[in-house]
C-alpha cells in the first residue's frame, strides 16, 4: 500500500512540475540572452532562454543567492520550491522534490 502512496504522490508532484514548467515560457514576450558573461533581459526576442540569471553560491558554511552571477548552483539551502496555486514559492521548512521552478523575473 505505501508504494502506492509513493508512487501516486510522485506523479502528482511530477505532473505539477511539467504543468507550471510548460506554462512558464508563455507567461510574458522575451527571454533571457547571454552577452559576453552576463544574463540579460531582451524583451523584444523570442524563444527559449540562453541562460537563467543568478545561481546559489557557497559563501563559507552558507549557501546564498547572487543575482549578478550565473553558471550551476554551487550548493542548494534547505528546502523547496512548491505550487502555491499559479504561483511558485520557496517555503525553507519543507523537504521533498520541487513542485514547480519559478520563472526569473526580467531585471
Amino acid at each position: 500500500m505505501r508504494s502506492v502512496v509513493t508512487t501516486t504522490l510522485a506523479l502528482v508532484l511530477a505532473s505539477a512540475w511539467l504543468t507550471s514548467a510548460a506554462a512558464a515560457p508563455g507567461d510574458e514576450p522575451g527571454r533571457y540572452k547571454k552577452q559576453g558573461d552576463k544574463c540579460v533581459w531582451d524583451a523584444n526576442d523570442a524563444g527559449p532562454d540562453q541562460c537563467i540569471p543568478g545561481r546559489y553560491k557557497k559563501q563559507g558554511d552558507k549557501c546564498v543567492w547572487d543575482n549578478e552571477d550565473m553558471g550551476p548552483d554551487q550548493c542548494r539551502p534547505n528546502g523547496r520550491y512548491k505550487q502555491q496555486g499559479d504561483k511558485c514559492v520557496w517555503d525553507a521548512n519543507d523537504a521533498g522534490p520541487d513542485q514547480c521552478r519559478p520563472r526569473p523575473q526580467p531585471r
